[in-house]
């Protein structure tokens, strides 16, 4: 199975069922992004402050999703996050495929085949949000927020060539101020949203909810 990895682009932190190469696509959501704010107009970088404190204040999160991509395709699916570093994202019923993090993989799970297989979770985009503190203020990728759309706070992180290449953008809704919907836009130029819908908060989520299954001890 192919990966696009943090060394070809800024992929989706949730990817497109049809086109199962890693991550992301999808939120959750989610890499440590390097990004340069320091042209940024004060206003913008409270928009900044404000989205890394929310993640780091936020200690869980269960969703459901929908994601959408630009090449047609398309999936629903339940996400449930822990900081730090513990994602659970489930496509459909779960049997075909889930995606499930530790501290230091990202563990791709096919049910339907009796298959996992494992990648480093800094080679996805996920690790910006499932770090210890997370932090939109590293070096190398530029970071701007883009004009507010009917209330909705818009942070641009991004790299025009090179490693790490894409767009990610993530959305925040302004009253309450919380995140709600990322859009990738990969170096191959399709562009994938994910939007979390009947959002929960800070609810208690079982160390069981994260269990990396063991194909080899069926065998």
């Amino acid at each position: 199975m192919p990966i696009i990895t943090m060394r070809q682009n800024l992929t989706s932190l949730i990817m497109p069922k049809g086109r199962i190469t890693v991550f992301w696509s999808k939120m959750m959501f989610l890499v440590t992004l390097p990004i340069m704010l320091a042209s940024m107009p004060s206003m913008a970088n409270d928009d900044v402050t404000r989205a890394e404190t929310w993640f780091n204040k936020i200690r869980t999160i269960s969703a459901d999703f929908v994601q959408v991509a630009s090449d047609g395709t398309s999936a629903e699916g339940r996400l449930a996050f822990r900081r730090p570093s513990r994602m659970k994202i489930t496509y459909g019923k779960g049997d075909e495929l889930q995606l499930i993090t530790s501290s230091v993989w990202l563990h791709v799970d096919r049910p339907d085949e009796r298959l996992l297989t494992s990648y480093p979770i800094s080679e996805t985009p996920l690790s910006l949000i499932l770090a210890d503190k997370v932090s939109l203020r590293l070096d190398g990728y530029e970071t701007r927020v883009l004009p507010s759309i009917a209330g909705i706070v818009r942070i641009e992180i991004g790299k025009d060539d090179g490693e790490g290449a894409g767009r990610l953008t993530l959305e925040f809704s302004e009253k309450p101020f919380q995140f709600r919907r990322w859009i990738i836009l990969d170096a191959a130029g399709i562009e994938t949203s994910v939007t979390l819908q009947n959002i929960v908060f800070d609810q208690p989520i079982a160390n069981e909810a994260f269990k990396i299954p063991d194909y080899s001890a069926e065998n």
